[in-house]
């Protein structure tokens, strides 16, 4: 009876010990695996478990095997993706192959430290030691919170945005969050993370050609870095995995690594991420306290509410040019590119019709141009607009004489200067101005000539569509302002919106608007 008790013992500790190998096998062959065995570890209490999850896992384990080399995550926040890319990966990786180093940033040193941490207490702890301690030693001196080594080589470094990091390399680049969701209105915090983004940081990779860098970020506004990199030339580069929290029609995500193609498994609009965790009574309570802009930002990944912002769709009565009014006035408004500004900026001009229609004065775009150009080209462009404002520069026109703006209105600023000059000496009157107030203040100034996006027949703004009230069926210049007003003031370049709200504000002085709601909307502003 001892024998046959020792020998059922002898058995259970083989099948233990096998059940604990096949446990290994499978966190080394599935980081998706090794998420769930290590969650007690990293995080506490029970993992909870999501396609999504499933879906990142993948991806990165694709980095790893160098079939990604650049790749892009935008979702929500608390979803696990800090868990996943930051504590677990560089775990996992070492599991694999410990003489790899990470670089990891964050907007804040205090924001890169936690992770971190967390990492380091994870290779630490009993379960990964049991598994892969005779491989991954963590060495004694090179030990601290932001920058730790094991002893065949391999490190991982925590650091901020702005932060010198001279010297340092790294097989992956992880940026989690370069973007402070509170620099959305800062240009010159903007443009220094763009550019330490582009000079500093992107060179820390030790071979371009084999290493990878990620980026995930929930979105902030339409000049964040993953804006940048998406209207670059090199966003074609880049593997985009795009998740909201409520499921768009309009923008599934798929994604195709090798001969798989992972792509978003909801159908339904509104359909929710991670139900489990963030159930709908959940989500309406963050849409509640929430501003409409912080939520299209953090949760849906689109740094404006898909109805708009301060400027929205249905705002704007849709003409059907079947029929073309009869204009009493064309103001063109002109909004040029600080000349100091990155190469990115944008000049822009409008053009405005002002007509009789329903017993008072309305207005009608009737022309745009949006353009990179500076100095002479700038100056050709504008002289062109004035012969002819439907002369944008993507077609060829003929001026006819019908369709000269009466006066330009242009900032008098920077290039201001030089437009305003150049068409004087053609003999076009210019009328400059100087606004005192910021840009959100003045859109907010003129909001209420549009109709409220559930009452657009009370707005005396329009856009020239093919057929009234479908926003399908608009004209180029319509679509490319309305791109640009939805996600004011968040936009990549305000300059569209500035033109239009410059126009309505001379229109208004000049005594060829009016609205009942003036005096309400300016108070101490109207005389």
């Amino acid at each position: 009876m001892i024998h046959n008790k020792h020998r059922l013992f002898d058995g259970e500790s083989v099948l233990a010990q096998r059940s604990q190998q096949r446990l290994k096998e499978q966190a080394e062959t599935s980081l998706y695996s090794f998420l769930r065995q290590a969650w007690l570890s990293m995080e506490g209490g029970d993992f909870v478990p999501n396609w999504h999850l499933e879906m990142l896992s993948e991806m990165l384990e694709a980095v790893y095997q160098g079939q990604i080399k650049k790749l892009l995550i935008n979702v929500p926040p608390r979803t696990g993706k800090t868990s996943l890319v930051s504590v677990a990966f560089p775990a996992w990786v070492w599991a694999q192959d410990p003489t790899k180093r990470f670089l990891y940033c964050s907007y804040a040193r205090d924001v890169s430290l936690p992770p971190s941490l967390k990492c380091r207490r994870l290779i630490e702890s009993p379960w990964y030691q049991s598994f892969w301690g005779h491989k991954v030693c963590l060495s004694k001196s090179q030990f601290s919170k932001r920058y730790f080594e094991n002893t065949v080589g391999g490190s991982r470094l925590a650091t901020s945005v702005g932060a010198s990091i001279t010297g340092l390399g790294g097989h992956f680049l992880v940026a989690d969050d370069p973007n402070n969701p509170k620099d959305w209105e800062s240009e010159a915090k903007i443009a220094s993370t763009y550019e330490w983004w582009r000079d500093v940081w992107q060179s820390r990779l030790d071979s371009p050609t084999e290493n990878a860098m990620i980026l995930m970020q929930q979105r902030t506004s339409e000049r964040d870095i993953t804006a940048l990199i998406l209207n670059s030339d090199g966003g074609k580069m880049w593997t985009s995995v795009i998740l909201p929290m409520c499921y768009e029609e309009s923008r599934p995500c798929q994604v195709q690594v090798g001969k798989k193609i992972w792509q978003d498994p909801r159908q339904k609009e509104g359909e929710l991420l991670f139900p489990a965790r963030f159930p709908q009574k959940v989500i309406d309570e963050r849409k509640a306290v929430m501003s409409a802009y912080g939520f299209a930002g953090q949760y849906q990944q689109r740094p404006a509410p898909q109805e708009g912002g301060i400027f929205q769709q249905k705002s704007f009565r849709i003409w059907p040019m079947t029929s073309i009014p009869r204009y009493h006035h064309l103001i063109a408004s002109v909004d040029t590119a600080l000349e100091t500004k990155e190469e990115s900026s944008y000049s822009a001009c409008t053009t405005w019709g002002v007509f009789e229609h329903e017993g008072h004065m309305n207005v009608m775009l009737v022309g745009l141009f949006k353009g990179k150009l500076k100095g002479k080209e700038l100056l050709e462009r504008m002289r062109a607009l004035a012969a002819d404002f439907r002369d944008n520069g993507t077609r060829i026109i003929e001026p006819d004489g019908q369709h000269v703006p009466d006066v330009f209105v242009v900032e008098h600023k920077s290039a201001g200067f030089q437009v305003s000059d150049a068409l004087e000496e053609m003999g076009v009157p210019v009328e400059r101005v100087s606004p005192h107030k910021n840009k959100i203040t003045r859109a907010k100034l003129i909001q209420h000539y549009l109709g409220d996006p559930d009452h657009a027949d009370k707005g005396i703004v329009w856009i020239p569509g093919h057929e009234q009230d479908n926003y399908d069926r608009l004209y180029r210049i319509s679509k490319v302002f309305l791109d640009d007003m939805l996600v004011f003031p968040n936009g990549a370049s305000d300059d569209v919106a500035d033109t239009m709200t410059q126009a309505l504000l001379y229109l208004r002085d000049a005594g060829l608007l009016h609205n009942p709601r003036d005096a309400q909307a300016w108070g101490e502003d109207w005389h």
